[in-house]
């Protein structure tokens, strides 16, 4: 499981200076949160360690009373006894633990979606986009926008689009075409929620190949290198001999290496 740092997260508040008076009042209250969920972290990683260290100490003492054939067998079945209960006692903490860094990782992923948003609603509004009534000509304009990279066409017309015609033999495209989009203006956030929605509904779509590489790239744009390699890995794994399962394993050979600003700290 992912398990990002905080510091990594307060590293990326650096973009959010960028971006209004606003965004610092979310910003301070987003350090208060981190703050006090890297706190409890802390301490449920210190429980952890004591609990780690009173289960081997008493597993060493059950060893040593097994090895000297004790006489009480009710000293034996009382040290089991405490082992099961630090056994549990480890499993409830690191259960915690986990606990905490899916909250850490959500935190993240809500900071880098806010500055998305941040950064791409304090512009000036632009003209409103003309949706067409025929499905063949709404998509035609979708797919025109996409290759003339006029993303924020693509933002008016895909949404619609899928509202309109979800089972189209289109929509797993008009999906990609949103999610690629995004991912080439900067928003890797909202591009795997497009391509994570694509899976889910087209889970075999014909733009496979393409949606799990857009997926490693955002998240690599993330600095969640953790989620990356996943995303590379089912590339390389499904099309070895394709172009993006090549790129794919391009990619992994990066991350392994992990080269300073590539990946946040583990």
């Amino acid at each position: 499981m992912h398990s990002p740092r905080l510091p990594a997260l307060i590293g990326a508040s650096l973009f959010v200076t960028f971006f209004g008076a606003g965004c610092f009042v979310w910003q301070r209250d987003f350090d208060a949160k981190t703050g006090q969920l890297e706190k409890e972290l802390d301490k449920e990683r210190a429980d952890l360690a004591q609990a780690r260290a009173d289960l081997e100490a008493t597993r060493q003492r059950l060893e040593n009373a097994l090895r000297a054939n004790a006489d009480s067998s009710s000293d034996v079945m009382s040290s089991k006894a405490r082992l099961n209960d630090l056994v549990g006692r480890v499993d409830e903490i690191q259960h915690g633990v986990d606990e905490l860094k899916r909250d850490v990782g959500a935190t993240r992923t809500e900071l880098y979606a806010r500055i998305d948003e941040i950064k791409h609603t304090q512009t000036a509004a632009p003209p409103p986009v003309a949706i067409p009534q025929d499905k063949t000509t709404h998509f035609t304009q979708l797919r025109d926008a996409y290759n003339r990279r006029d993303f924020v066409t693509v933002r008016a017309l895909g949404p619609e689009y899928i509202n309109r015609y979800p089972t189209d033999e289109h929509a797993d495209e008009a999906l990609f075409i949103m999610g690629d989009s995004d991912l080439a203006d900067g928003r890797p956030s909202s591009s795997l929620g497009h391509m994570n929605r694509l899976l889910k509904l087209f889970p075999r779509s014909k733009l496979l190949n393409r949606t799990l590489f857009d997926m490693g790239e955002a998240y690599l744009m993330l600095h969640d290198c953790q989620n990356a390699k996943i995303a590379f890995e089912a590339v390389e794994k499904r099309f070895p001999k394709e172009k993006y399962g090549i790129d794919a394993r391009a990619r992994l050979a990066r991350i392994a290496q992990n080269p300073p600003g590539l990946c946040a700290p583990p």
